[in-house]
């Protein structure tokens, strides 16, 4: 099976079933979308644009970005999703690595990063054929690079489907991670790396064509495209908001919505929980909530079951080389095994390896390590075995460091690339944070080690605090020292307005890091 023929799946068995919905009422029908995108294809064959051939998708999140992407699977093509908050050199480095022949890109994107008077930075340098929701202005100026729009396709493309000559294994996406450390890589992701994961989360999740969600996250997140193509497999509606800006706003979304499912990352579920009104009431139809891309702390994983005791909560733990979940635990389990991050998704195996490389015993700490027909092909680079991210038994080494229990589930301790070494201590800083958090006046808090001459790195906690009064930092130093030995509290402690994110809203420690070093 290949992700097209789920679109093509759910087109037949639900017609006229709303697939996609966007603000302000705009929706399309699955079977809609399975004609348009059949367009957009036979449009880019005529291009010359098919197997083995990468597009580039740099669009905001819209019924003619849906298009454009079912489209370019369709002409058996390789989507590759470009990060539209990224810096214009970021964008450039992906395009040049990634080398598509055509691009998808809307008016917003185009009045932002092409070249315009009196700009300092240097133009984007764009493949020859542009695609276009609309003849905007600056891409009208480049009609000899040939512009091609979706209102043209649309009208005169017929929607005549074809079965491109790509197989399971060959790549769908290229999708690039978030870069916590160094460049972005381009992960190579085939249709069967994909469909492997859509299967297992459904069944784990007894998700069905009566489920509906609430998408919050770009769709250039591998999170977001986990969701549209986990619904295009059951036949499910996505929802897509106006944005995270107000937390309210999207409560109230998935209320007028009514939903039965909302995804999101710890940061998303911590504003709802400290921004909106999610305490006073759940949205009526939420039945189960998903949080990946990382943990939520046991005080906000207490909140939120406290907030909507009826909804199921469930998190995936994975990466993006991993397309992209490894372990899941659902809501039977979830307040069982406290801290726990699941077990392998069927098909998969998850090890914990020592230093030697070789598996160690349950409860004892190693890196984590996952094979199965989920790992990426690689990066576009090929470095993914210099940068020692796939090792000679071709598992994927997500330089994670946790622990397997008896039962095989998962705990983890941290990055081994963010380990603090204090005083001859390896202290992970999630076991610090983990204790300020705890402060009933911090909304936020990241830990970092940073050189010191007699300790070797020195212990810093950078606070968010939530509304109030002032705080004594001495307060902090107390409240640590009751529940963590003397060489693990922070030797200083910084308030701080906000904390770095990645592009996927992970606070970046490596990015404060960086950020303190420059200041200093």
């Amino acid at each position: 099976m290949r992700l097209f023929d789920l679109l093509r799946q759910s087109a037949v068995r639900l017609g006229d079933k709303p697939a996609a919905v966007f603000p302000g009422g705009e929706s399309t029908s699955f079977a809609a979308l399975d004609a348009d995108s059949d367009r957009v294809a036979m449009r880019l064959r005529r291009l010359g644009i098919g197997p083995g051939d990468r597009v580039a998708m740099f669009h905001d999140n819209s019924l003619p970005a849906l298009v454009w992407f079912w489209g370019i699977l369709k002409a058996g093509a390789q989507n590759v999703d470009v990060p539209t908050l990224a810096g214009r050199p970021t964008i450039q480095g992906i395009l040049d690595e990634a080398r598509p022949k055509a691009i998808a890109m809307d008016a917003k994107q185009a009045h932002a990063h092409l070249a315009k008077p009196g700009d300092t930075e240097d133009p984007l340098k764009l493949p020859s054929i542009w695609l276009s929701t609309d003849e905007v202005a600056p891409l009208a100026d480049a009609r000899g690079a040939g512009l091609h729009t979706l209102a043209d396709i649309l009208a005169t493309e017929r929607a005549t489907p074809s079965d491109p000559s790509v197989g399971e294994d060959d790549v769908a996406m290229v999708v690039y991670t978030s870069g916590t450390t160094g460049r972005p890589n381009g992960v190579m992701l085939s249709h069967r790396n994909f469909i492997s994961n859509l299967q297992a989360a459904n069944t784990l999740m007894h998700l069905s064509d009566r489920d509906s969600i609430l998408m919050v996250v770009p769709l250039y997140y591998i999170h977001g495209r986990m969701q549209l193509l986990m619904h295009a497999m059951i036949g499910g509606t996505v929802y897509f908001s106006a944005g995270f800006q107000f937390p309210q706003k999207v409560l109230l979304e998935l209320v007028e919505y009514g939903t039965t499912g909302f995804s999101g990352v710890p940061y998303h579920f911590k504003q709802l929980l400290d921004r909106s009104k999610l305490v006073a009431g759940p949205p009526p139809k939420l039945e189960y909530v998903l949080c990946t891309g990382g943990a939520l702390g046991a005080e906000d994983l207490d909140r939120l079951h406290a907030a909507m005791p009826s909804v199921g909560i469930h998190v995936a733990y994975g990466q993006t080389e991993a397309a992209p979940r490894i372990t899941w635990i659902g809501p039977d389990d979830l307040f069982r095994r406290r801290g726990s991050l699941g077990r392998a998704l069927p098909g998969v195996l998850v090890e914990i390896l020592g230093g030697d490389g070789l598996p160690v015993p349950a409860g004892t700490i190693g890196e984590v390590v996952a094979s199965g027909p989920n790992i990426m092909k690689g990066y576009v680079s090929g470095d993914e075995r210099a940068l020692g991210k796939i090792d000679a038994q071709g598992r994927l080494r997500t330089g994670d460091l946790g622990w397997l229990d008896d039962d095989g589930h998962l705990f983890l301790s941290g990055r081994s690339s963010e380990m603090i070494k204090s005083a001859g201590e390896r202290i992970f800083p999630q076991e610090i944070e983990s204790v300020i958090a705890r402060h009933p006046r911090v909304r936020e808090v990241a830990a970092i080690g940073l050189p010191d001459p007699l300790l070797g790195e020195r212990i810093v906690a950078y606070v968010v605090l939530t509304e109030g009064p002032p705080v004594e930092l001495a307060e902090f130093r107390q409240h640590c020292l009751h529940a963590l030995p003397f060489v693990r509290v922070p030797k200083a402690f910084e308030i701080v307005e906000d904390l770095p994110r990645t592009d996927s809203g992970k606070i970046s420690r490596a990015a404060l890091k960086k950020k303190v070093a420059g200041g200093a």
